[in-house]
C-alpha cells in the first residue's frame, strides 16, 4: 500500500538525485514530471513547470533568509543548505496540499 510518507520520500529521491547532477545537465522537466505523477495520486494536478517554480522560490526564500554578504556560492556546503531547505519546505507544502 502507498503512502504519502512513502511518496514524500519519493520525492525527496527525486529531488536529491536531480540535483546531485551537474546544473547545467538537469533534467527538471522530467523531475518536476514525475513528482506530478506522485500528486496526481492525491488529486493534486499541477503542472511540472509550477512545481518548479514553487521549488524555486522555496530556494529564494532561504536565499532571502542570508544577509547577501554571507551568501558563498562557491561553497559547496552553502549550496547544499539552499538545496535542503527546498526539499524541506517543498515536501512540507506537498503535505500541506494533500492532508
Amino acid at each position: 500500500m502507498i503512502t504519502i510518507k512513502n511518496d514524500l520520500d519519493s520525492i525527496d529521491l527525486i529531488l536529491y538525485q536531480t540535483l546531485e547532477i551537474t546544473p547545467f545537465k538537469r533534467n527538471y522537466d522530467i523531475s518536476f514530471g514525475k513528482i506530478t505523477t506522485i500528486l496526481n495520486r492525491y488529486d493534486l494536478n499541477e503542472n511540472p513547470r509550477n512545481l518548479r517554480f514553487r521549488f524555486t522560490l522555496f530556494m529564494q526564500e532561504f536565499f532571502d533568509s542570508v544577509p547577501q554578504d554571507r551568501w558563498n556560492l562557491k561553497d559547496p556546503k552553502f549550496i547544499k543548505k539552499s538545496e535542503e531547505f527546498a526539499i524541506r519546505k517543498f515536501k512540507e507544502w506537498v503535505l500541506e496540499q494533500v492532508t
